[in-house]
C-alpha cells in the first residue's frame, strides 16, 4: 500500500490527512495540477469486501456532486459511486476495469478511480467534506458505527 506522509489510524483503518472526505467513503486529493483525484477510502474499501467489478463513466463525461460516476461490486453488495465534486472527467484509472481489487490493495494509490477537472462550484463542495483536523474525530466516530459490517 502507498503511504501517504501524515495518516490518522483508527482501529487498524487509515485516513490520510491531506484527503478530504465524503460520508460514503469517497476522497478526494487535490493534484499540483489542479485537477482532483477521486477514490475510496480504507474502511469503505473494507466495508464492500473484495471487489469484484468496477464500472467508470467515460473521460470527457461531465459529472455534478452527488451524481453517479460509477458503480463498485463485490459479493456482498452494489455501491452507487456519488461524485463528492462537479466538473469534467478527464482520466479514469482503466486498470480498474480488468482489476477492481487494486481497489482493495491499495485504495490511496493505484486504486484511485477518476480524475476531474473541477468546475467553479467544486471549491466550495470540497469545503462541505470532512478535512484537516476534523478528520480524526470523523474517522473515530464512523469506525465505531461500521467497522462491525465490515467482512471478516
Amino acid at each position: 500500500m502507498s503511504t501517504p506522509a501524515s495518516v490518522v489510524e483508527v482501529g487498524g483503518y487509515r485516513f490520510p490527512t491531506g484527503l478530504y472526505y465524503t460520508d460514503r467513503h469517497l476522497w478526494v486529493r487535490k493534484e499540483p495540477n489542479g485537477a482532483l483525484t477521486v477514490g475510496v477510502d480504507d474502511l469503505g474499501q473494507k466495508l464492500t469486501g473484495r471487489i469484484g467489478v468496477m464500472t467508470l463513466m467515460e473521460e470527457g463525461g461531465q459529472v455534478a456532486g452527488g451524481k453517479v460516476f460509477g458503480v463498485m461490486e463485490s459479493m456482498k453488495w452494489v455501491e452507487r459511486l456519488r461524485s463528492p465534486v462537479t466538473g469534467m472527467v478527464v482520466e479514469i484509472n482503466n486498470q480498474l476495469v480488468s482489476r477492481p481489487q487494486v481497489v482493495n490493495q491499495d485504495p490511496y494509490g493505484a486504486g484511485w478511480m477518476i480524475k476531474v477537472d473541477p468546475a467553479a462550484e467544486a471549491e466550495g463542495e470540497l469545503s462541505g467534506l470532512v478535512h484537516g483536523d476534523a478528520i480524526k474525530e470523523w474517522a473515530a466516530k464512523e469506525v465505531q458505527e461500521k467497522a462491525k459490517l465490515v467482512p471478516k
